[in-house]
């Protein structure tokens, strides 16, 4: 079994992480970071708690650690653990550095250790659902896209997501799942300009941000907004043969809130008043709508490959070489937004 410690044991650890953890056979969960070791014994009575990660790393020889803190300490806690030999998840943003992405990757390789960014949704059922329509070519070639993931938040919540600090906001937060989705589809951009803003009063954050890549044969714009109360236009892709739209988001994370068993048939499946529609024009140019029945999502496969990853070095779901290009995205998209210009991406 693969020796697990958990970094964190908040609401992205015992949500996004645990289940899975304690689900799957391949890991064993035996030691947590944490200052709440009530809560951590309730859940794993096994596991053995600490304060500190490096006091937990000079004591155990574990061969993962999941890193689920707050995002200025992904960088600085996954490169404690490389160098402790061990292989990591690490939570998005990956870091808030790309220089420091960079090493680290190099650092991982040096140690023959898996650093794998925590990318779920790239398992996202209706993500991948787009993915094929692309592939198949049911929408020829992809001219305008537009991926948001809006929510109606209002008024701000004590919390250091929110409250101000390194990789605080909604952009830290939100950002790298649209960017790393884009990329996967289209590569990296040619220029990136961006509108990234504080909105709600008393904010002391951002909450709301728009951007744009710049593609010469394309356009993607991504965004997310705090103040949107009817259904989230999530996917809208226009092409040369016809354009699909979706909206609402993946159930699976609110499945996993509401501690769906992985074993329940609701579960990773989108309801069917939830599917996206794809119109297009048949030979005579006629167009015609169809709904798109949304694949299942696959956050237990992510886990899987990890697994098999760890265990047999195959390539990770989600690589650190491959989420350098979203934090060079995030660092330009703040710049641009600063400047209110576009710039080029190098």
């Amino acid at each position: 079994m693969i020796s697990t410690l958990l970094v964190g044991f908040g609401f992205s650890a015992t949500t996004f992480h645990l289940p899975f953890l304690n689900y799957l056979p391949q890991f064993s969960v035996d030691v947590v970071i944490s200052s709440k070791p009530d809560a951590v014994k309730a859940a794993l009575p096994h596991a053995e708690v600490y304060s500190s990660l490096d006091e937990a790393l000079k004591i155990h020889d574990v061969d993962l650690v999941v890193i689920t803190t707050p995002n200025h300490l992904h960088g600085p806690q996954a490169k404690l653990a490389l160098e402790h030999s061990c292989h990591v998840l690490v939570e998005k943003p990956f870091t808030l550095d790309s220089k420091e992405a960079e090493d680290l990757v190099t650092l991982a390789k040096n140690q023959g250790k898996q650093l794998c960014v925590y990318h779920n949704r790239r398992f996202d059922g209706d993500f991948l659902t787009i993915k094929q329509l692309i592939g198949d070519g049911k929408l020829g070639e992809i001219k305008c896209f537009e991926s948001r993931f809006d929510r109606f938040r209002p008024v701000p919540r004590d919390r250091w997501r929110e409250n101000a600090g390194p990789g605080s906001g909604i952009f830290w937060d939100l950002g790298p799942h649209l960017i790393d989705q884009a990329l996967q589809l289209f590569g990296q951009p040619e220029e990136v300009s961006a509108n990234i803003l504080t909105l709600r009063e008393n904010g002391q954050s951002n909450d709301t941000f728009d951007i744009t890549l710049h593609y010469g044969d394309k356009i993607v714009k991504l965004g997310s907004s705090a103040f949107q109360a009817s259904a989230t236009l999530r996917y809208d892709l226009q092409g040369t043969k016809g354009s699909f739209r979706k909206f609402y988001l993946d159930p699976q994370e609110d499945q996993l809130r509401a501690a769906l068993s992985f074993d329940d048939e609701c579960w990773a499946k989108t309801n069917e008043d939830q599917h996206g529609v794809l119109t297009a024009a048949n030979e005579s140019g006629e167009l015609s709508e169809e709904t798109i029945t949304t694949l299942k999502g696959e956050y237990l496969t992510f886990f899987n490959r990890l697994a098999h990853a760890i265990e047999d070095g195959n390539f990770s779901p989600a690589d650190g070489s491959s989420v350098v290009p979203v934090i060079k995205v995030m660092e330009l998209a703040l710049k641009a937004s600063a400047q209110k210009t576009a710039l080029a991406f190098n």
